[in-house]
């Protein structure tokens, strides 16, 4: 899968200020604007501004501007088929092998489009109408509010780079690309489908999570998405939880958007002058952003936000790692002496 680069700050010193600027824009325009899922667009503007990379062009414009139209066209598939179940399976389970295929083989973003999009749209029209067209509104709108700041802010602080960014991307290269993909599948769509079956809206993080650890190549691309992501979301629960216990003495709107945007501006900076991996800080500010807006904007109680999110994803991916490597161990048993060859 494509790897997060760490930032040159002689190339793009602005960073960090741009990507807080923009989350600060999406919590500050949620409520005026009717957003009645404001964890969207304020996660979609911290991943979507921090994975900028080198010179403007064309295609760092893309992922605004196709927010709203996979927001319809996934919304749309989940309402047409969530009324014959095995349709809807089949649509599902064919989506998500397309995603973990591009992800794994090609090591392209846009697999997470096929796997992670369609999921959430037909987990919210299992769960109700509603819930479905309040994803969807969410989600096109916050792809309408982060392209005008995203264009914006990059006019008031642009990369000071002419150099385009050439993504770095590990794809599978070995023998039995079949069986490999194979082998993903039977560990990501049981779980996928049985997230499905409980209609908890709460659960979908694991899917979400197996997609990560089953688009790499190898074991040690899966043990680096476990201390990124894993340890990520237990060092974001703990910057969560300061937060919370800040907004609680003081539980005002602005000191809510400054701590949300401190916190954007502190991690998304430690991308370019951290000593971890960059995919590492960007996770932790994820996860503090959806527990601190998901504890503040909803009913759900703080407490349970962040243990669930903790113990799930923690659980998630080392059960997916044992299991991908045992049925590797049977399935391929000389996948190590090939990959050595190679």
């Amino acid at each position: 899968m494509e790897e997060l680069t760490r930032v040159d700050p002689n190339e793009d010193p602005y960073l960090a200020l741009r990507t807080a600027l923009a989350v600060a824009l999406c919590v500050i325009l949620a409520e005026p604007l009717g957003v009645t899922q404001p964890m969207m667009p304020i996660v979609f503007a911290m991943s979507m501004m921090s994975n900028q990379r080198g010179a403007l062009n064309a295609k760092i414009f893309a992922g605004p501007l196709m927010l709203p139209i996979m927001a319809f066209v996934f919304s749309w598939i989940a309402a047409a088929t969530v009324s014959e179940p095995s349709l809807f399976i089949l649509v599902n389970v064919v989506l998500a092998a397309g995603g973990i295929a591009l992800m794994l083989f090609k090591g392209s973003r846009g697999g997470i489009i096929l796997t992670v999009f369609p999921a959430m749209m037909s987990m919210s029209a299992l769960y109700s109408d509603q819930a479905l067209v309040a994803i969807r509104d969410s989600m096109a709108s916050g792809g309408v509010i982060l392209g005008v700041a995203m264009v914006a802010l990059n006019i008031l602080l642009p990369p000071q780079t002419s150099r385009i960014h050439v993504e770095k991307i590990d794809p599978f290269t070995g023998a039995n690309p079949r069986a490999e993909l194979l082998i993903r599948l039977a560990v990501y769509v049981p779980v996928m489908l049985a997230t499905f079956a409980t209609g908890d809206m709460n659960l979908l993080i694991v899917p979400i999570m197996l997609a990560f650890v089953c688009a790499e190549p190898d074991r040690g691309g899966r043990m680096e998405q476990l201390v990124d992501r894993g340890g990520g979301t237990i060092i974001g629960a703990l910057v969560a939880i300061g937060a919370m216990a800040i907004y609680h003495v003081v539980p005002q709107f602005p000191v809510l958007a400054a701590l949300i945007t401190l916190i954007t501006f502190v991690l998304i900076d430690k991308m370019t002058t951290g000593r971890a991996r960059p995919l590492f800080y960007q996770y932790i500010c994820s996860v503090a952003l959806v527990m601190l807006v998901s504890a503040t904007f909803g009913a759900r109680d703080a407490f349970e936000v962040v243990v669930q999110r903790v113990v799930l994803t923690s659980g998630a991916m080392v059960g997916a790692i044992a299991l991908l490597s045992l049925l590797e161990m049977i399935f391929i048993p000389n996948r190590n002496v090939s990959q050595q060859a190679a």
